[in-house]
């Protein structure tokens, strides 16, 4: 089963959270303010400051990106049935890319 294991590492901080989604994600800062449709710079100025991260910005996180669980992202911890939710999700979501990959292929060759 397809998972990244650095995805439960439990950090420090909501910071530290936000800042291993936009590396998971392989976005710069401000593409992920762009991804989010957020102000410019609302986000990097949350992580350089260390200042609080707007309900706004965690509720616009969980729309575009639900595999990240809001409870690890806010308190930085999981429970286990979270854990393999989260592991499943995580199947669910290579398989149907991989499906939509093939699928694409298919239509080209039309």
């Amino acid at each position: 089963m397809f998972f990244n294991t650095q995805y439960c590492v439990m950090s420090e901080t909501i910071h530290d959270r936000l800042m291993h989604i936009i590396k998971q994600e392989e976005m710069s800062v401000a593409a992920f303010e762009r991804a989010l449709k957020v102000g410019r710079n609302s986000i990097s100025t949350s992580l350089r400051k260390e200042a609080s991260i707007t309900h706004d910005v965690i509720q616009k996180i969980a729309e575009k990106f639900p595999h990240y669980s809001i409870e690890w992202l806010i308190l930085g911890e999981q429970s286990k049935k979270n854990i393999e939710t989260l592991l499943l999700s995580a199947e669910v979501f290579r398989v149907f890319e991989a499906w939509q990959a093939d699928r694409d292929k298919i239509s080209l060759h039309d």
